[in-house]
C-alpha cells in the first residue's frame, strides 16, 4: 500500500469514526429532546382544554346532564373530558375509552388495536382531562428529523474525504517531485539533492541521503584515484621486471644471476609500492582511525621503527621520548615513524646521524627528526608530500611523506617540513597526547 493510501485510509477511518460517534450522540440527544418536547406539547394541550372548560357552566358536571358531546376527531390525536365521578362530558374517540380512561394524573402508555399511544391526564378542580398522541406519528416525525440531519452529515463526510485526499496528495507532492527528479537523473550523477522548499519532516531524510551520496562519491573518487595511481606506478616496475626475466632466459652465468637479482629487487620495490598505495587508500577512506583512540608509548613505537628500518645505529634520541604517550594506535605510529626514518636515511648523508627529539607542547606530542644533507629549495619543500614526488632519489615510492601527512591529519595532528644551511631536512611530526588516565594506567 502506498503512503498516500495509507494516510488517507488511516485518517479517513479515524474521521468517519469521530463523525459517526458524534452523529450517534447527536441523534440520541435529538430523540430525547424531541420526546420531551412532544410530551410538553401534550401537557400544554391538556392545560389549554382545561382553560376552555373553565367557561363551561357548572351544571354540565351534574349527573343528570344529557348525552356526551362529541368533538371532531383528528388523526393520531385523541382527547376526553370527564368528571371526577367518571362521567364523560366530551371526547374525540368514544371507541378509545379504554385508552383514555386513566384515573392517575401524569404520563402513561396505552395500547389500542395494536397501536401504541402516549397519554397524559390532568386533574383540574372537578374535571379530568385526558389527551393522547399516537406514537406512530411521533416515530414518523423523528424519522423525518433524522433524515434531515443525516443528509448534511453524509455530504460533510464525503466532502471531508475528498478534502483529505486532496490535502494528503498536496502534502506528499514534494516526494513526488523528488521521485521524478531521481528518475530523471543520470546513473553516474551523485550530486546532492536540493533541500530548499522541502517540508521539515522530509529534510532530515534528504540530508541523510545527501551525506550517503557524498560518502559514495568520495569512495568512488578514492577508488578511481587508487586505480589511476596503481596503473601509473606499477607499469614501469612491471616492464622492468619482465625485461630482466627475458634477459635471464637468454643468457647464462653471471649475467643471468645479475638479471635475476634485478628482477627480484624490482619485485621487492613493486611489493613495497603496493603496500604503500593500499595503506594510503586506507588512510584516505578514514576507516582506520574511526575506532576507539589507543594510547601508544612513543619510545616503544620508535624502537620498532628503528628495527624495521635498520637505523638504530644512526639514530640519536633522548630518553624523554619514551615517557610520552600518543593518542594513536601503535600500528599507525610505527608506520609513520618508519616512513620518516626511511626518508631520513635515503635523503640524508650516509655518515651523519639522525637526530630524534620529542617534547610535549600544549597537549601535543611534537617529534622532530633531523638529518644532515643538501639544502632543499623552498619550492621543492612544498612538493615533498605530493604523491610519487621522489626528488633526486627515484628508488623510493614517493608515498612515504604522503602517508605520514595523512596519518597526522586523520589523528588531529600536523606535519611540517623545513630545510636550511645547517640541516638537510627537519620533519616536525605533531600528534595529540593520550589522556592522563591512559598514561597512569600504562
Amino acid at each position: 500500500m502506498s503512503l498516500r493510501l495509507r494516510l488517507v485510509a488511516t485518517l479517513g477511518i479515524t474521521l468517519m469514526l469521530l463523525w459517526g460517534l458524534t452523529a450517534a450522540w447527536s441523534m440520541r440527544d435529538l430523540s430525547t429532546q424531541l420526546e420531551t418536547s412532544l410530551d410538553q406539547r401534550l401537557a400544554q394541550s391538556a392545560r389549554m382544554v382545561a382553560g376552555l372548560l373553565d367557561r363551561v357552566p357548572a351544571a354540565a358536571w351534574d349527573e343528570d346532564v344529557g348525552e356526551t358531546s362529541t368533538i371532531p376527531a383528528l388523526e393520531g390525536v385523541a382527547c376526553r373530558v370527564s368528571s371526577l365521578r367518571g362521567q364523560v362530558v366530551a371526547g374525540t374517540h368514544p371507541e378509545m375509552n379504554d385508552v383514555l380512561a386513566v384515573d392517575d394524573e401524569g404520563y402513561s402508555d396505552r395500547d389500542h388495536n395494536g397501536q401504541r399511544w402516549r397519554v397524559y391526564t390532568l386533574v383540574d378542580d372537578d374535571k379530568r382531562i385526558t389527551v393522547a398522541d399516537r406514537l406512530r406519528e411521533r416515530a414518523s416525525l423523528l424519522a423525518q428529523v433524522r433524515r434531515a440531519a443525516f443528509y448534511p452529515f453524509l455530504l460533510a463526510s464525503i466532502g471531508s474525504l475528498i478534502a483529505l485526499w486532496w490535502g494528503v496528495t498536496r502534502g506528499l507532492s514534494p516526494l513526488s517531485r523528488l521521485q521524478r527528479r531521481l528518475m530523471s537523473r543520470d546513473h553516474d550523477d551523485l550530486s546532492a539533492l536540493p533541500v530548499r522548499g522541502l517540508p521539515g519532516e522530509i529534510r532530515p531524510l534528504i540530508e541523510g541521503f545527501n551525506t550517503l551520496l557524498a560518502r559514495t562519491r568520495r569512495m568512488l573518487e578514492l577508488e578511481q584515484r587508487f586505480t589511476d595511481d596503481a596503473a601509473h606506478e606499477l607499469r614501469t616496475p612491471l616492464t622492468a621486471i619482465r625485461t630482466h626475466l627475458q634477459i635471464a632466459r637468454r643468457v647464462d652465468g653471471d649475467p643471468r644471476r645479475e638479471a635475476m637479482q634485478q628482477a627480484e629487487a624490482g619485485v621487492g620495490r613493486l611489493t613495497k609500492t603496493l603496500d604503500q598505495l593500499l595503506l594510503l587508500a586506507r588512510m584516505e577512506s578514514e576507516e582506520i582511525t574511526r575506532g576507539s583512540v589507543d594510547s601508544t608509548r612513543l619510545g616503544d613505537a620508535l624502537e620498532a621503527a628503528m628495527v624495521e628500518t635498520g637505523s638504530h645505529d644512526r639514530c640519536h634520541w633522548h630518553a624523554s621520548a619514551g615517557r610520552l604517550h600518543v593518542a594513536l594506535s601503535g600500528e599507525l605510529l610505527v608506520i609513520a615513524l618508519r616512513n620518516l626514518l626511511e626518508n631520513a636515511m635515503r635523503h640524508g648523508s650516509p655518515d651523519t646521524p639522525i637526530e630524534v627529539e620529542a617534547r610535549e607542547t600544549d597537549g601535543m606530542a611534537v617529534i622532530d627528526i633531523v638529518n644532515q644533507g643538501e639544502t632543499i629549495p623552498s619550492e621543492q619543500i612544498a612538493r615533498l608530500t605530493e604523491r610519487f614526488h621522489r626528488g633526486h632519489h627515484p628508488q623510493g615510492s614517493g608515498l612515504g611523506l604522503s602517508i605520514v601527512e595523512a596519518i597526522a591529519t586523520r589523528a588531529g595532528g600536523s606535519l611540517r617540513l623545513a630545510s636550511d644551511d645547517d640541516i638537510g631536512l627537519r620533519v616536525t611530526f605533531s600528534l595529540p597526547m593520550a589522556p592522563v588516565l591512559d598514561i597512569r594506567g600504562e
